[in-house]
């Protein structure tokens, strides 16, 4: 009997991860990135509350060093790179953490160099935080975001 329940507290304790919401901001991706990086999805802005139902506008890579240099670079759907030279030269980044309950967050920005978005991210205010990035191309916000970062 007590062999029983501890197994059903075993299945019941790791089928919690199954249900972790971490598709992010749009579909849910298993690309891997070519710099070494996290590979997630762009949608536009105004579509991020459909989560996984937001349709695939490109996908970016986030390379962060130990340092806290960050580069993205952003793909087309295929993984070739996007030329967004035409896109404004910087992207709004904003890092958030839950801390006892209550949500703080911190704005910077990174720069296009011609291949990737490149920037200095500030030291974390807390742990694990999420980095949401704001990109601008032509007439419309892009949003792509990276969760549970350490």
């Amino acid at each position: 009997m007590k062999l029983s329940a501890l197994l059903l507290a075993i299945s019941f304790a790791s089928s919690i991860p199954a249900l972790a919401h971490d598709e992010g901001h749009g579909p849910k991706l298993s690309d891997t990135g070519k710099f070494g990086g996290l590979v997630s999805a762009v949608v536009a802005k105004k579509d991020a509350k459909l989560g996984p139902k937001a349709q695939l506008m490109n996908k970016a890579e986030l390379v962060r060093s130990p340092d806290g240099k960050l580069q993205v670079y952003v793909y087309d759907a295929e993984m070739k790179p996007v030329d967004a030279s035409a896109w404004d030269k910087t992207a709004k980044v904003t890092m958030a953490t839950e801390k006892k309950g209550k949500w703080q967050s911190k704005d910077f920005t990174i720069t296009y160099d011609g291949k990737a978005f490149s920037g200095q991210m500030p030291a974390p205010i807390g742990k694990p935080f999420n980095l949401d990035f704001v990109f601008k191309a032509k007439d419309k916000e892009l949003l792509s975001a990276f969760d549970n970062l350490d």
